[in-house]
């Protein structure tokens, strides 16, 4: 099931307190039936039976409602401009799970003919490194070196940020890393001293790159990573049990 954010401040905005009845409620009919992205097959039938609607109160709703909506190039689908803001989505960003979808949805409909390809508003939804482009996609296409791919199939990974001293610290604590105060630091300076590479290629991931550095840190210092409670005592049990308790105490059964 999906959940809709609304905005109370709309009943005070002209271009919806000036709307119709009929219009309010297809207005509300669209935001609640569309996907994630705010794009709606358009099926009269379906709109008639769920609205109550007569064949002229739709069309004069849909209408009234013109300004707040993209038609797709076959005229099958409609995209609300502004549904995406409304729900608190942008700007979207592919690093946050909860837009990767939504981009996923709007990259296709740009991609296809019979939907939204060209269209510029939709475009400019995309973060500015995943806006669909002739130059970006020959950028996109070079860069991975894929010239032999169609380059508007191609998504291009999201750019690498480098961490803050804080962030490093607190992906370190998390792993129960007892040193991560000095060693934040240290990953953080080795790191920047090196152009944020591993090797020759730009480092993808600075969370891996952080198991990566505990990890040796424990191999340099002859370590081993901290055991909870329940390990070491398991562990310990497993040892006893295999104690020869007579010979320890000397114990012989002829005595």
């Amino acid at each position: 099931m999906s959940y809709r954010v609304t905005d109370t401040d709309k009943w005070n905005d002209t271009w919806f307190n000036t709307l119709s009845p009929n219009a309010k409620l297809l207005f509300f009919f669209l935001v609640e039936n569309c996907d994630n992205a705010g794009f709606y097959e358009v099926s009269k039938k379906f709109l008639l039976f769920y609205t109550g609607f007569n064949d002229d109160q739709l069309n004069s709703s849909i209408l009234e409602l013109k300004k707040m909506y993209i038609k797709s190039n076959d005229g099958l689908r409609i995209w609300i401009k502004h549904f995406l803001k409304y729900q608190k989505k942008t700007p979207l960003n592919f690093s946050n799970n909860n837009h990767k979808q939504i981009i996923s949805i709007i990259i296709d409909n740009l991609n296809s003919e019979n939907k939204f390809k060209g269209c510029n508003q939709l475009n400019a939804m995309l973060p500015a490194d995943m806006q669909l482009g002739k130059r970006k996609k020959r950028e996109v296409a070079e860069k991975n070196d894929l010239s032999d791919v169609e380059p508007s199939t191609i998504i291009p990974l999201p750019k690498f940020v480098k961490p803050t001293i804080e962030e490093i610290a607190e992906q370190m604590k998390s792993k129960d890393f007892a040193y991560y105060v000095a060693e934040s630091s240290r990953f953080y300076n080795f790191f920047e001293s090196q152009g944020w590479k591993v090797g020759k290629n730009t480092m993808k991931s600075w969370k891996g790159a952080v198991h990566t550095w505990i990890s040796n840190f424990y191999e340099r210092n002859k370590m081993h990573e901290k055991k909870s409670k329940i390990e070491t005592l398991r562990e310990s049990h497993e040892e006893l049990s295999e104690v020869d308790w007579n010979k320890v105490y000397n114990l012989n059964e002829d005595e």
